[in-house]
């Protein structure tokens, strides 16, 4: 203070009182109208005030002068706070801090306070002068500040996404609390690593690469994946999105990293994708994947001017191993059939199982057709080696067909024909040869000729009927609606089986009229439900071959308004391989969806559906082929499958049925993996409408 006096007598001059005193006049009005000014005595009491705290504190002057400073004290502060405080000015220091005071009206305020003692002669405090400034603002906004802060640091620390802010080499200059708690990094180590460290070294110079090179590509967002590690060296697959951070002094030109596990969603869809394009029983290539192959090794070979050969197999009989031994025994035969496949060719050929008791592989690198021939003899006769079957020995009879590209055919579907066509003649001769096909052979057999021409008037003459099979939950068993199931008796010929009538009627395209007349029994049995004031939903099979027909919606539609049957009735249930062509027949199947028509994939894992075409397609519910059934309470692998389809199914909105259930055990095993509905044998057999109703749950 003496400083500041000897300051101002050198300013105004010794002799010049009235200018100091103009000087300390000019301060304290400064003063006056910038701050909130008291003077309070020794005890506390106010015996001055501003109109700066008058209007601050909304107290009238009259009631500020002559009581205590307490007289503004909000409850916010403890005691040990104003203790600390008279302290300091009571041994005469300056003291200094932010204090939360109460308005009359009972609203806080905040002020900078500097509260400066004033000592008599006997250095004693005899009163105090408070300097305050209203800060009240710039605490809202720090506790504003606080709160976020508290806010980010919750959901980081529980967020299943790891952020990182990291520099162009790698450097870590921010983590997420989620690295700690997911991946198992102390944050405080995170500096000892760097970004790429971390990442598989597989993807490592990759995204290195890319990360550094992304300024240049002045794009907003890029998008990567790639096998992370954590503490314990275990590996993550993670999607990362990642942007340059902006305006921010702190981290310029610093990448943002935004990153999420998705090891699971990658496990079941490679689970998936194994289901999709491998036989699950001898692991090698199912049909349709082995007929994307073949299309590749035709243009390999046109490309190429090569040669090569389609080998279409056949064990013969099958059917009576599984009579002898039962149908576990007839799969091992199958699994053993395909291993035999794989050691006699090698690991590189392209090797399928293309149905139940069918086998195909590709001959490369011979020329003569007596090389193929023989080749293939050779691989015939070491299937057909003795397999032990427990204490017995089976001893297998192997047909084969061969056709050669491009003597025979010139279209992959041309060579199959072709194959298939000389293993049926090895078939009537008894099978247990190999033969290689000859031009001219008939395309057609006696037996086929008459079963079409029979399937064509039984058509006309209306030799058909319907049985139904009941779908159920099977949490309760109570019905969810019936898969109408088309049955052919002939009046000479007696019954024939779907499977042998259903693939021909499609060839033919006699399962146009075929289906229509189907849709129209199904319709009138609705009508008729309706009529008794019931409901039911009815799924009805649909052949890709009917779909693909012109004008196929509109007759659905036209069928369904000619019997007034609410849409949502009826569900048709389409094949895999109807979805194959995803553009062509995504807006036909929308246009029924539109209708109100529910729309099933059946048969699912069977044909060409990847999980990429289920999330893209309209559909509605996807049903489990009962193969995967089958064996779900011995093999884990069946159970981690359907859990799979069952997970991703649920992620793009679809409901699942399983097919095949023929004990209640298999029942409570998909409920629990999570699947909600069935059908099979266990809730009934396909009978007529009214049995199959009746029988579910007895």
């Amino acid at each position: 203070m003496q400083e500041f006096l000897n300051g101002l007598e050198k300013f105004t001059g010794k002799d010049s009182e009235e200018g100091l005193k103009r000087i300390l006049g000019d301060i304290a009005y400064t003063l006056e109208q910038a701050a909130i000014v008291s003077i309070t005595d020794s005890r506390g009491i106010i015996q001055y005030a501003n109109e700066h705290f008058e209007k601050l504190s909304k107290f009238p002057l009259e009631e500020l002068i002559g009581a205590k400073q307490s007289i503004v004290n909000s409850g916010y502060h403890d005691a040990s706070f104003f203790k600390n405080m008279w302290a300091t000015i009571g041994r005469g220091d300056t003291w200094r801090g932010d204090i939360c005071n109460l308005t009359k009206d009972g609203t806080y305020y905040w002020v900078d306070t500097t509260i400066v003692p004033f000592l008599n002669e006997s250095n004693k405090p005899y009163q105090y002068v408070s300097i305050r400034y209203d800060i009240t603002e710039r605490k809202l906004m720090e506790e504003e500040i606080r709160k976020s802060a508290e806010l980010y640091e919750i959901i980081t620390a529980n967020a299943s996404d790891f952020i990182a802010i990291i520099d162009r080499e790698g450097q870590f200059k921010y983590v997420s609390p989620s690295f700690e708690k997911l991946l198992g990094y102390e944050l405080n180590s995170m500096s000892e690593n760097t970004f790429y460290s971390l990442i598989d070294s597989k993807n490592r110079q990759k995204v290195e690469r890319r990360v550094k090179q992304f300024k240049g590509y002045h794009r907003r967002t890029m998008s990567l994946e790639f096998t992370f590690q954590d503490v314990e060296g275990g590996s993550h697959v993670m999607e990362a999105k990642m942007n340059e951070v902006k305006d921010s002094i702190a981290y310029v030109d610093k990448l943002l990293v935004v990153m999420r596990d998705v090891t699971e969603r990658v496990k079941s869809e490679e689970k998936i994708r194994h289901l999709v394009y491998n036989d699950q029983l001898t692991s090698l290539m199912n049909r349709n994947s082995f007929r994307e192959q073949l299309a590749l090794a035709f243009e390999r070979a046109r490309t190429r001017n090569q040669v090569f050969a389609l080998v279409h197999m056949n064990i013969d009989r099958l059917r009576y191993a599984n009579d002898l031994f039962g149908h576990e025994a007839g799969d091992y035969l199958l699994a053993m059939v395909g291993e035999r496949l794989k050691h006699r060719t090698g690991p590189e050929s392209l090797l399928a199982r293309i149905a139940g008791d069918e086998f195909a592989f590709i001959v490369t690198g011979l020329t003569e057709e007596s090389e193929i021939f023989n080749y293939a003899e050779e691989v015939r006769k070491y299937l057909e080696q003795p397999i032990q079957i427990g204490r017995q020995t089976y001893n297998l009879s192997i047909s084969c067909g061969i056709s050669i590209y491009p003597e025979h055919a010139n279209q992959p579907s041309e060579l199959v024909t072709k194959a298939t066509l000389a293993l049926g003649k090895v078939k009537l001769r008894g099978g247990g040869d190999s033969e290689m096909y000859e031009h001219g052979t008939s395309k057609m057999s006696l037996e086929r000729i008459l079963l079409e021409n029979e399937l064509r008037k039984s058509v006309q003459q209306q030799h058909f009927y319907l049985e139904y099979q009941p779908k159920v939950f099977l949490g309760t068993g109570e019905l969810t609606g019936v898969e109408a199931l088309v049955r052919w008796k002939h009046p000479d010929l007696g019954i024939i089986p779907p499977m042998k009538f259903i693939p021909l009627a499609e060839e033919t395209k006699i399962i146009v009229p075929l289906g229509e007349w189907i849709l129209r029994e199904v319709c009138k049995q609705a009508q008729a439900e309706i009529a008794e004031g019931s409901f039911c939903r009815f799924a009805v099979n649909v052949s890709t071959v009917q779909i693909k027909e012109d004008g196929y919606v509109d007759s659905v539609l036209n069928i369904i308004n000619e019997f007034g049957i609410p849409a949502d009735m009826l569900e048709l249930e389409l094949t895999e391989s109807s979805f194959m062509d995803t553009e062509g027949m995504k807006e036909e199947i929308q246009k029924l969806r539109n209708a109100g028509l529910s729309v099933a994939i059946d048969d699912f894992g069977t044909g060409y559906s990847t999980f990429s075409y289920i999330k893209e397609l309209p559909a509605d519910t996807l049903k489990i082929d009962m193969a995967f059934v089958r064996d779900i309470l011995e093999n884990e692998n069946s159970q981690a499958i359907i859990k799979a389809i069952v997970t991703l199914a649920d992620t793009a909105g679809l409901n699942v049925v399983a097919e095949g259930i023929e004990k209640k055990e298999q029942a409570d095993m998909l409920y629990s993996l999570g699947c909600r509905e069935g059908q099979g044998y266990y809730y009934g057999r396909p009978t007529i409408l009214d049995e199959a109703k009746q029988r579910v749950g007895k």
